[in-house]
């Protein structure tokens, strides 16, 4: 099955098979080319550090650059062993390929024009071939965010998770991925199988009551994934600083969001408790996540959503405990790395303190 958002032809998920024909018609197909055709492809640099994929700045040279982009940006397959096989047995590619196909168009979040999203199941390949934001650059999960970039997080989540919200049409996104109860049962397997080699990985670096609420959690996935009363809606389930671009220039946006392989349907406060309690050092996410809370639920009235800041508040520290589980999963799917083991273990402590901070398994208990 060879697919894109415009309906094109063969997938190249090798950034030095893509050449000048290929990307004319992409771009033409885009309605970006405009008559004129790209003379030479250039890989320029490759951008990020990927742990499922890699992103590289291709640069264009047109017969007639006028009003033209001068490069664009391919998210393309790892080239990780792993990491690859994993993407494709897990669908993580053919998610993001989903979600530019179906889901941007029908949602208020910043993310990349995308000019062509191609997956191809029988090889297997994919890339993205999307909008060069040169002018933005990427969030740090080092760095974490300021209080203003954590606000500008907030107007986007409202922007991705109220268009959407309680639309019952979602359960059709990626109809044969498991959904509901079968998900939560999937997700307690894989979550159970993967507690023992995360904390042999990265331990170490954890405080030991962290490590001991990774083992605590493990029985009480399912409860803890199917137990709210609250709509669902489009979640990133990967909401954090290093899937953001924060602008540079003055004509760049001020957020873009971007890395969809984990896009799915459940509860909006997963993304919400996830980026703040993995972008701040606990004292100073303590002290303003109460009013960055109170400012997404703000945003999302624009999209005419009451969300009941006692519900929602409930919600959330619910949903601190994603940042633990995404952590355990991760470590297992990700490519091990030294920055990559650094970065998972900077966000388990950060998500794990989080959720002890908040006593979320007291809630999970109560559902």
């Amino acid at each position: 099955m060879t697919t894109d958002v415009s309906d094109s032809a063969d997938v190249r998920g090798d950034p030095y098979e893509v050449d000048a024909p290929w990307m004319t018609r992409v771009l033409q197909r885009a309605g970006v080319a405009r008559g004129a055709t790209v003379d030479v492809v250039r890989v320029d640099a490759f951008i990020g550090t990927g742990q499922m994929a890699r992103s590289v700045r291709l640069g264009l040279e047109w017969n007639d650059g006028e009003g033209r982009p001068p490069s664009v940006v391919a998210k393309v397959p790892s080239d990780d062993p792993t990491a690859r096989t994993t993407g494709f047995a897990h669908s993580s590619y053919r998610t993001e390929w989903a979600f530019y196909n179906e889901l941007a168009p029908t949602v208020a979040i910043r993310t990349p024009a995308c000019y062509a999203a191609l997956y191809d199941e029988a090889k297997p390949d994919f890339v993205i071939v999307m909008e060069d934001l040169a002018g933005s650059r990427q969030g740090d999960q080092f760095a974490g965010l300021t209080v203003d970039q954590a606000a500008l997080a907030m107007e986007q989540a409202a922007g991705l998770h109220g268009p959407r919200w309680g639309d019952p049409t979602l359960r059709s996104f990626m109809p044969d991925r498991p959904k509901g109860a079968q998900s939560a049962e999937y997700l307690g397997l894989l979550y159970g199988a993967m507690v023992d080699p995360f904390i042999e990985r990265l331990g170490a670096g954890l405080d030991p009551d962290v490590v001991d609420l990774a083992l605590r959690l493990a029985p009480q996935i399912a409860t803890w994934a199917t137990g709210s009363d609250t709509a669902e809606t489009i979640i990133h389930l990967d909401f954090r600083p290093d899937n953001f671009l924060f602008a540079e220039a003055p004509d760049a946006p001020p957020l873009v969001v971007v890395d969809w392989q984990t896009v799915t349907s459940g509860l909006a406060m997963f993304d919400v408790a996830y980026v703040l309690g993995g972008s701040f050092l606990p004292a100073d996410r303590s002290a303003c996540e109460r009013a960055l809370v109170r400012e997404y639920l703000d945003r999302l009235t624009t999209h005419g959503v009451d969300y009941d800041e006692d519900t929602a508040w409930t919600d959330y520290r619910r949903g601190a405990l994603w940042g633990l589980v995404m952590s355990v999963i991760a470590t297992s799917l990700a490519a091990n790395t030294e920055r990559g083991n650094e970065m998972l273990t900077v966000m388990a402590a950060r998500a794990g303190r989080h959720a002890l901070d908040l006593d979320s398994l007291a809630v999970v208990a109560a559902l």
